[in-house]
């Protein structure tokens, strides 16, 4: 999961740049070398003298992964239950949704939104990160990817509930209003990239003054540096498109920071 987190604060004033030598994509693990570099088996072999980055993060689960959020069996038949109903296998891994957790819970988050609710399984990691108090609302467009991830929201016996809004997403978060306790303090976008400036103007207008809007999948194996692509992703042009923005705004709304991720998702 790259993301993007922004936090809606200014940023204090530049100090000049640092440059960083550029990786040789010999030293990247075999398993992302390549920028269209396929998802590795996770149970690949951790003792070879190049070990796939998809091996370093199934140690990782095997070490750290928490009991209540990143090792919660139910999540693990939730993503069970999203393969048999022949949902994609898009969500984010067990490390990145700890992640997650770990962000809300430590910006005390209370209220949540998500944009892209697929099966549930990242809506569930913030879920837990809530106080009994707090409120999650994700938006899905799919009903089926609702239904899945219903039952599975049940199946985990999430509390605080999270609430599925069905629907084009733009255009439920235009309906949205900030919750009567409070702006959100918190915003994933895991949806369609065409949309993703869209996504993220809406979702600055609903989070509060200090909040995080997190966007994922903002580095696309690379393919954000393209000048010219003769096969244009729209993935790839509407990440652009938030990043232009982000330039445009010299830091007055934002202050955002980028980070690839290398895992068991590959490079993006």
């Amino acid at each position: 999961m790259s993301s993007a987190p922004s936090l809606r604060l200014s940023p204090a004033p530049q100090q000049g740049t640092r440059e960083y030598a550029d990786v040789d994509r010999a030293q990247l693990p075999p398993d992302v070398a390549g920028a269209g570099a396929s998802i590795g088996a996770e149970q690949a072999d951790a003792t070879t003298s190049s070990p796939t980055a998809s091996a370093v993060d199934a140690y990782l689960n095997s070490k750290i992964l928490h009991p209540s959020f990143g090792a919660d069996e139910s999540l693990a038949r939730g993503l069970q239950r999203a393969d048999e109903e022949g949902l994609p296998r898009i969500a984010v891994s067990p490390q990145q949704g700890q992640f997650l957790s770990v962000l809300a819970k430590s910006i005390g988050a209370e209220r949540i939104l998500e944009i892209g609710t697929l099966g549930g399984y990242s809506t569930s990691f913030l879920a837990k990160a809530l106080p009994p108090h707090g409120r999650i609302d994700t938006l899905e467009l799919e009903p089926k990817h609702a239904k899945v991830a219903q039952a599975n929201f049940l199946d985990s016996d999430l509390y605080p509930f999270p609430q599925i809004i069905i629907g084009p997403a733009l255009q439920s978060l235009k309906k949205l209003s900030q919750p009567e306790e409070g702006a959100y303090d918190l915003v994933f976008i895991d949806a369609n990239k065409d949309q993703i400036l869209e996504y993220f103007l809406e979702a600055l207008r609903l989070t509060r003054t200090g909040g995080v809007i997190v966007v994922d999948n903002a580095i696309r194996q690379g393919k954000i540096i393209l000048e010219n692509n003769t096969n244009e992703d729209i993935n790839v042009s509407g990440l652009r498109k938030l990043y232009d923005w982000v330039e445009k705004d010299q830091g007055k709304t934002v202050l955002m920071s980028a980070i690839q991720t290398v895992g068991g998702k590959s490079w993006e």
